[in-house]
């Protein structure tokens, strides 16, 4: 029943608008405005129940209650929607039959032979008719009237103001509204409005307006002519039309009038928003902020993001702990010099002093080391071996892997160790070695393994 809900509020409108040109505008000399009016309000009341304004709509709360699956019942051919669909149907298409038999009865007016086509105007002569009319730019006309010219001149005026169009815009609303009595004396009051744009043409013309009166009464009894044309002689609107030739111009300032309608269309916008429920698709001219509740929502949601990223660093924390407790286990030396590799010499490292678990010195102090060469031979390599590594500190209960790589390290070879007398060299001069051991923190270093006091020769 969407489409019988849309055609009641539509000739709602039409209603309106057509009550405030009969307040306000239908007795103003302003002929042009006032057939500008109905034809704007007409099709706007078609168009305003398809907008609305966002800002007034009702919020729609959706509950979480389950849906259920709905059971759908044939229904009966002959029920009260399919009977007043029909009885729309049919008396449509009998207004419908109206405009197609005029435009029928038309053409074959067209058929007759005496035509004259002047200034793109067809003039189709109807004899002993005693009529005149016009439609789009079709001029029939009776031959044998009296004061032709004067004729003439009042049907190029609806010739050339386009007033077919009218004509036929509110013949297509009375056929889909045909049940509003408003429709029916809006289309006799555009008609009306028609001749009075043609004789205020007319009186322009050189004619004085009591000669024109009188010729428009002497002529008043002719057949009656199509309903889609403009006739001339209509005796059913003769008096209003001589009654206006005789009216004082309105005012300028009655144009202001018109400036009163605003409202009246600001309230069927509200109406259309508010009083009436649609399913079908609408136009919204202003639509309702975005709802506070939903930034909110969103707002949470960024907090908990927050708390998520503050939990973070303590994990990153909890890992340099971890990396540190491996540091601190016992490096594995290398088995022989050769799966050394050379690197460039570190900064010197300061002797740490003695302690008392240190072992006791020999009598004689050794000279120092010599530096290792880059190249050393197959017998020097095996005599040669490292140094004992530092003692061992305690591991944690659960140590994490180990991770061997290579780093630099000064020493001195073991004890018992034949070497060949070399010349004293610098702490500086030392030639680094590469052994594998655990690899050390980006964040913290391991602290220096303390140095271990060269050999002495037991002569000494």
């Amino acid at each position: 029943m969407n489409w019988l809900y849309y055609l009641l509020e539509a000739n709602l409108y039409l209603i309106l608008f057509y009550g405030f040109y009969r307040l306000f505008l239908h007795k103003e000399t302003f002929y042009a405005m006032n057939r500008y009016y109905l034809l704007a309000t007409s099709l706007a009341s078609f168009l305003i129940p398809f907008l609305q304004l966002g800002f007034l709509s009702k919020e729609i709360i959706l509950s979480d209650t389950p849906v259920y699956q709905q059971i759908q019942v044939e229904e009966p051919l002959f029920t009260t929607q399919n009977i007043m669909i029909c009885i729309y149907l049919l008396i449509s298409l009998v207004f419908i039959s109206k405009i197609i038999w005029g435009f029928r009865h038309i053409l074959k007016l067209l058929q007759r032979p005496n035509k004259v086509v002047e200034n793109g105007i067809t003039i189709i002569e109807l004899k002993n008719t005693k009529t005149a009319f016009s439609f789009f730019n079709l001029l029939f006309i009776d031959p044998e009237l009296p004061q032709k010219s004067t004729i003439m001149t009042h049907e190029m005026a609806h010739i050339h103001q386009k007033h077919s169009f009218d004509i036929l815009f509110f013949e297509l609303i009375r056929s889909l509204s045909w049940f509003n009595p408003i429709v029916h004396f809006l289309k006799s009051d555009v008609k009306l409005l028609h001749e009075y744009l043609a004789d205020e043409e007319t009186t322009k013309r050189g004619i004085e307006k009591y000669d024109y009166a009188i010729f428009l009464i002497q002529n008043s009894c002719g057949d009656p002519a199509v309903q889609l044309t403009n006739q001339i002689f209509n005796s059913s609107i003769l008096k209003r039309r001589i009654s206006m030739l005789n009216q004082k111009k309105s005012a300028k300032w009655a144009r202001l009038r018109l400036l009163l309608v605003l409202p009246v269309v600001g309230g069927m916008l509200c109406a259309s928003t508010m009083a009436f429920t649609k399913d079908y698709g609408v136009i919204d001219l202003y639509p309702k902020p975005a709802k506070t509740s939903t930034t909110f929502q969103d707002t949470t949601k960024k907090v908990k993001a927050k708390e998520i990223r503050i939990s973070e660093p303590v994990q990153k924390a909890s890992k340099a702990k971890a990396k540190e407790i491996v540091i601190e286990e016992p490096v594995q030396p290398a088995k022989r010099i050769k799966d050394l590799k050379l690197a460039p010499p570190p900064p010197p490292i300061e002797p740490a002093p003695k302690t008392k678990s240190a072992k006791k010195p020999s009598k004689s102090m050794a000279p120092p080391p010599p530096p290792v060469e880059p190249k050393l031979t197959k017998e020097e390599a095996a005599e040669t071996e490292l140094s004992p590594p530092p003692p061992p500190i305690e591991p944690p209960a659960a140590p994490a892997k180990k991770d061997l790589t290579e780093r630099v390290v000064k020493g001195y070879p073991l004890k018992g160790v034949q070497i060949k007398k070399q010349p004293a060299k610098s702490e500086a001069e030392l030639t680094p070695l590469k052994v594998k051991g655990i690899k050390i923190s980006d964040k913290t270093s391991a602290p220096p393994p303390p140095p271990i006091e060269p050999a002495r020769k037991k002569g000494n």
